[in-house]
């Protein structure tokens, strides 16, 4: 008898040390969607960030252009006396509004200029030997007239000889203030940076936050940079990605919720049926196994019932895959041998020949040799009634080939008990499993024998099974069978042993003795 796949998998769950899957697998759920939420958000703000960057480099870049442009036509005027050019150079001041003043120098000290700086002397010393084309640029923190507001100094020189353009920085700042509404943009030149505020400071000064992007001129030696705090970062994503972080949350309880409850049922039922084993409430059924040619019934396969005392009848489909998977499907097996023992030793019917019974076991069966205790109590209690003891390996778990597995099937088969592969074909068995098994019969699942009724290129699936059971010298049994036509083709192949609808359903054991003296 097959049951679905799916059963041992909700099964497995019924772990009492499982149940925390009910916290850890929402808790897995919720952290993964949040640093997926998270990681969204911090490449959103580097987004936004690093446009700022490319806005201010550019509207800065504009300035230091002009500011550029205003130094080389003053370079013109070096070497002439500073009464004959000031008022040329503050003109240039009035024509560029962002240019403070422009300074003619001569050996590194300002020798005409319209606003004096805090001090003559240039901030870096120049050498005719370093001239370049370039023009430099760096901070200065103010000139005489305004020492409170920072500047940014630009020179172009040529030989010993040079211009500076102070310019003004007020508007720098209110640009990098609308340009980075939610970031704050800050300038670095050299060793110093100027915040949004105006104010100058050491770039050691600057403080560390969680995200920091950076960007630079391709045409002057500055670089932005845009630091962004945790708290900012938080508050960014809160109110961009709150309602999905909620979401998270809600989808994370609910889910929660439902593993809980789906855990608590799938104990419950592993719980009930420990209780079931105890109050007996499982029953055995009997499925006959027909010799086909004869019309008679020559076996049974035990198959098992569970009377709930509220749910009543519990699907097999349920409760053997989690009988597999706990384990309890060893002291059920032993329950329906003693059950069955005690049955067939009462009966008063007569079994003219050998009636094979037929249990089903699974992997975890052959782990110790106490499945071969089992058998032979059942086999001592039904001395003298004729009965042959069967083992079918259901396939719903892999039968791992060791010395003890083969140990516990020798011991097996030496006190008279015959081994057989269930649904042969279509679970985890294979070629290996006959070869080192000596396996003595074959079942074929009920799948295959559907087959029968479709076309002759399927149907020689059927054949191959059949054909390779027959040369292996085992016997084959085939179940699912539900039509006459099934019946006769499964003869012609001389598989003789047959069972299924067509015969007869599941039978309690009153049933069974009353179909077993008709049909014998």
């Amino acid at each position: 008898m097959r049951w679905p796949m799916d059963a041992p998998v909700l099964a497995k769950l019924t772990n009492k040390h499982l149940m925390l899957l009910w916290v850890v697998i929402p808790a897995c759920l919720f952290i993964f969607s949040l640093v997926v939420i998270a990681i969204i958000a911090q490449h959103a703000l580097e987004k936004r960030a690093g446009n700022d960057i490319l806005s201010t480099v550019k509207f800065i870049d504009t300035i230091l252009d002009d500011a550029s442009g205003t130094a080389e036509d003053a370079l013109a005027l070096l070497g002439r006396p500073c009464g004959e050019v000031v008022e040329q150079l503050r003109m240039m001041g009035v024509k560029n509004t962002m240019v403070r003043t422009v300074n003619l120098i001569h050996d590194d000290e300002v020798y005409c200029g319209t606003v004096p700086l805090t001090t003559h002397r240039q901030l870096i010393p120049h050498s005719a030997s370093d001239s370049s084309s370039l023009p430099s640029i760096h901070f200065r923190s103010g000139t005489r007239l305004f020492p409170n507001l920072a500047v940014i100094i630009l020179h172009k020189y040529r030989g010993n000889d040079g211009v500076s353009a102070i310019i003004d920085t007020q508007y720098m700042s209110y640009m990098m203030n609308i340009v980075g509404t939610d970031n704050q943009v800050m300038v670095i030149i050299g060793d110093q940076f100027l915040s949004p505020l105006g104010k100058l400071a050491p770039v050691s000064a600057m403080a560390k936050e969680y995200i920091a992007v950076s960007g630079h001129s391709h045409k002057y030696p500055y670089k932005l940079q845009v630091n962004i705090s945790r708290h900012r970062f938080i508050d960014d994503l809160i109110d961009t990605y709150g309602v999905i972080v909620l979401f998270s949350v809600v989808v994370s309880i609910v889910t929660s919720l439902l593993i809980r409850n789906w855990l608590k049922t799938l104990t419950s039922i592993r719980s009930s049926m420990a209780q079931g084993l105890k109050r007996n409430e499982f029953e055995a059924f009997f499925q006959p196994v027909m010799d086909a040619g004869n019309d008679c019934c020559t076996g049974v396969e035990i198959l098992a019932r569970w009377n709930h005392p509220t749910d009543g009848v519990v699907s097999p489909e349920v409760f053997i895959p989690l009988a597999e998977e706990s384990g309890l499907i060893v002291p059920l097996t032993r329950q329906l041998m003693r059950q069955v023992a005690e049955v067939v030793a009462k009966t008063p019917v007569y079994w003219r020949e050998n009636l094979h019974i037929a249990v089903n076991i699974s992997a975890i069966h052959l782990l110790n040799r106490r499945i071969v205790d089992d058998c032979r109590e059942f086999l001592r209690s039904v001395q003298g009634k004729n009965v042959q003891l069967l083992l079918e390996l259901t396939e719903r778990q892999s039968i791992e080939i060791n010395d003890v597995t083969l140990e516990v099937l020798s011991a097996l088969q030496e006190i008279g008990v015959r081994i057989g592969i269930d649904d042969f074909g279509t679970g985890y068995s294979g070629l290996s499993y006959l070869s080192k098994m000596n396996i003595d019969f074959l079942k074929l699942d009920k799948s295959f024998i559907a087959m029968i009724e479709l076309e002759s290129a399927t149907k020689i699936i059927v054949d191959v099974v059949i054909d390779l059971a027959q040369k292996l010298n085992m016997q084959v049994i085939a179940e699912g069978v539900e039509h006459l036509h099934q019946k006769q083709y499964l003869l012609d192949k001389k598989v003789i042993f047959q069972q299924g609808f067509l015969f007869s359903k599941p039978l309690p054991i009153a049933q069974f003795q009353h179909y077993f003296n008709q049909t014998n």
